[in-house]
């Protein structure tokens, strides 16, 4: 038997940028709230700070998993993209949070740049961006939560096995289609999720980062 240590897997919690830590933006095009695409345009939302430290508090895992597909659809380049997730981590940074990772799937079937025009594994209701991020991060899906404002955080969730919350944002309704998969949880925002997540830490427990055991 090898007396090489490993360790066990952690819960996390899984969330969606634009909408749970970053506010959404006035699209002029389609007239619907979306993901900011400028960084001038980047704001935390109220409670996200609290909600991200409270969580960060009590020893899980914190994984931003988000679909940007805009520089798929022609919208804005890359580099646009790019720069509006060096402010967010900025802005966030400031506020001494540092999430574990940050996962983004820049997919779109239908876009218009070729290379990400694609019908991928990773695009939201899919699970691929949290089972990726668990085998990387020796992360318990079953222990872990998916937190988001739209269906297809909450699809995504259930896919890989979370528990799940869904935030009611008033600026992303159409997100919330009425015949949409129900979520675990319905709260207003991030600060509420994380009391609601710690509340319930008891029967979905991590197991803090974590006490090594032999393989």
């Amino acid at each position: 038997m090898s007396s090489k240590a490993c360790q066990l897997p952690v819960g996390a919690v899984f969330l969606d940028r634009d909408g749970v830590i970053v506010d959404l933006v006035p699209d002029p095009r389609t007239g619907t709230n979306e993901s900011p695409y400028r960084p001038a345009d980047v704001h935390l939302l109220a409670g996200a700070v609290e909600g991200l430290q409270a969580l960060r508090r009590k020893g899980f895992i914190l994984v931003a998993a988000s679909n940007q597909p805009a520089a798929a659809k022609g919208t804005v380049p890359m580099h646009s993209l790019q720069a509006v997730h060096r402010r967010t981590h900025e802005l966030l940074r400031e506020e001494g949070i540092e999430l574990d990772s940050w996962r983004y799937c820049f997919h779109h079937p239908l876009g218009v740049v070729g290379r990400l025009s694609v019908e991928c594994a990773c695009r939201k209701p899919k699970a691929g961006l949290l089972v990726t991020s668990a085998a990387e991060l020796g992360i318990d899906l079953g222990a872990s939560w998916m937190v988001g404002d739209s269906a297809t955080d909450v699809e995504a969730g259930h896919e890989a096995g979370c528990a799940t919350v869904l935030l009611q944002h008033p600026g992303s309704t159409h997100r919330r289609p009425p015949r949409a998969r129900r979520p675990d949880y319905q709260v207003l925002d991030l600060a509420a999720a994380a009391s609601l997540i710690i509340s319930r830490s008891d029967t979905l427990a991590p197991r803090s980062r974590l006490e090594p055991r032999k393989c």
